[in-house]
This record gives structure tokens, C-alpha cells and sequence, in this order.
């Protein structure tokens, strides 16, 4: 082991590098939303990675998000509306978000299709 190993074998809590599909849990807990984590735990990270679906007529939930932090990510299938704040964006596929996670925001996939969206949010917040 290194030097550098032995003081950041805390970092990465699971100690894991490479994570196949089927091995992210899902911690939506709407039927019609998957958000599949990137890792088995966020204890100890500074930053959290989902791969999410959006079936169509999911949304976020009826009051809007808020919590510490920040968050971004790029719609890479089918299309989602984002409110954040007074702010309402209908996003494609190669569109993006970076805000505030402080600042009130909904999730609505309001399309025939799934919305597939790679994001990220510091510190992690699931």
C-alpha cells in the first residue's frame, strides 16, 4: 500500500472503484422514478452521482425541493420541465442544469417517453 493510499482509504467508504447497473441501488421512492446511486453509500463522499428515470407523468413530488447544496445534470434521453424558483425550463436531450439546491425546484416529465438525466448533487443529500 502506499502513502497516499493509506490516507484516503477513508474517502471512498466502500473502498469500490467501478460499479456495474445492476449493482446501484434505487432510492426513489416514487413507482414511477428510478434514481439509481452511483456507489452503495454517500457516508464520507463530498459529492453524489445519479442516473435517473422519469416515466412520463413523474414528477418530484406536489410541494417543490429545497436543501443544502448544489446541484447539476444533462437530460440525455426523452425531455423534462424544471422549475427552479420562478424560473420554468423544458429541457431536451444535451440540455442542462446547474443551480442553488436552496432555491425551490420540481422535476415533471410531462412527455410520452422516459427522461433519462445523469446528475450530480454536492454534498449528497440521499
Amino acid at each position: 500500500m502506499s502513502i497516499s493510499e493509506f490516507f484516503t482509504l477513508d474517502l471512498i467508504p466502500s473502498g469500490e472503484v467501478f460499479f456495474r447497473d445492476h449493482e446501484l441501488p434505487d432510492i426513489a421512492v416514487d413507482p414511477k422514478i428510478t434514481m439509481k446511486l452511483l456507489g452503495h453509500q454517500t457516508k464520507g463522499r463530498e459529492m453524489q452521482m445519479l442516473h435517473e428515470y422519469y416515466e412520463p407523468g413523474a414528477d418530484t413530488g406536489e410541494s417543490m425541493l429545497r436543501h443544502d447544496g448544489e446541484e447539476g445534470g444533462v437530460v440525455v434521453r426523452g425531455t423534462i420541465q424544471l422549475t427552479v424558483g420562478d424560473k420554468v425550463e423544458t429541457l431536451s436531450v444535451g440540455d442542462g442544469y446547474y443551480f442553488n439546491s436552496q432555491l425551490p425546484h420540481l422535476f415533471v416529465n410531462n412527455s410520452d417517453g422516459i427522461c433519462e438525466i445523469i446528475s450530480a448533487n454536492s454534498p449528497p443529500t440521499f
